[in-house]
């Protein structure tokens, strides 16, 4: 009788600088040599620098610079990438009476945070001034967008839907802005605050196949990337903020709303999402679960 022929698992784990963080590659595999996955691996990465050339504010040459420079001047027209999560983020907007606001770009400009591209903005400026039609991008109001907040949960979602068909299992990380393939039964670690060690992680289950985190714990007093859009003041609280959701993109997003305004949450229960906060002293709080008990 013979033998049956075993399958053989391959697995391979690789990381490369993207997206102004490490993004980390793995991908599990019956089918396919290791030759076969460092190819598929590297089609995770080249996408991520896709979506990365077209939606850096620190790119002087990528998309959303050329948007910014001259949307307020005549319609742009705008890659199908671009309308996907500027609609996205607009809607988001919408949804959250302004609390998630792309254009804050000014106030991240003045702390820091971004760079200074000489230009002009009208200081009453909001998202209600951004324009999109028939694929074309128009500003009624001299601003500045960025798309930090969500950019790159949409380039993680991107690169994992591109390869995971060919796969059995693959997790791409872009510095903690993750998304799971088979990601039922998966634990993650969270990194706490220096009060517990430089290097603490806190494991939690997986929720939904994304993951993304937001915090405070390392950024200067002066110079929080977590801006309230009608104070335009920063929010100092030291504390991390991390939200499963169906998508990283989704998931990306919402951990500045939830920074913001925790009681908006909810509205997006029916979508599966969990929301965890983890303060300086490590401790755990499922804010969902708070919010519904009151």
């Amino acid at each position: 009788m013979p033998a049956t022929k075993q399958s053989k698992t391959n697995h391979i784990k690789r990381c490369k600088p993207l997206l102004g963080t490490y993004v980390e590659v793995s991908v599990l595999s019956e089918n396919n040599n290791n030759n076969t996955l460092i190819d598929l691996s590297e089609c995770v990465f080249s996408e991520i620098q896709r979506i990365e050339n077209l939606m850096s504010f620190h790119d002087l040459d990528s998309e959303l610079s050329y948007i910014n420079r001259e949307a307020y001047n005549y319609p742009c027209s705008i890659s199908k990438d671009m309308e996907e999560v500027l609609l996205a983020a607009l809607n988001l907007s919408k949804v959250t009476n302004g609390i998630y606001d792309i254009s804050i770009a000014p106030s991240l400009v003045r702390n820091g945070i971004l760079p200074d591209q000489s230009i002009d903005v009208d200081d009453r400026a909001n998202w209600q001034d951004i324009s999109i039609a028939n694929g074309k991008i128009s500003f009624k109001r001299k601003l500045l967008i960025d798309l930090g907040g969500i950019a790159k949960g949409y380039a993680v979602d991107r690169a994992l839907c591109l390869v995971e068909d060919q796969v059995k299992n693959i997790t791409v990380n872009a510095g903690g802005d993750l998304r799971i393939k088979e990601w039922s039964g998966e634990s993650v670690g969270i990194k706490a605050s220096d009060t517990k060690g430089s290097n603490s992680l806190i494991f939690v289950p997986m929720h939904q196949a994304a993951l993304a985190t937001s915090s405070n714990y390392y950024m200067d007093v002066n110079k929080s990337a977590i801006i309230d859009p009608f104070t335009k003041k920063e929010l100092k609280d030291k504390k991390s903020i991390s939200v499963f959701a169906s998508s990283c993109m989704l998931a990306d997003a919402l951990t500045k709303v939830a920074f913001l305004d925790i009681t908006l949450i909810p509205i997006f229960k029916p979508l599966g999402v969990k929301v965890i906060s983890i303060d300086e002293s490590g401790n755990v709080q499922d804010l969902c679960e708070a919010l519904e008990h009151g």
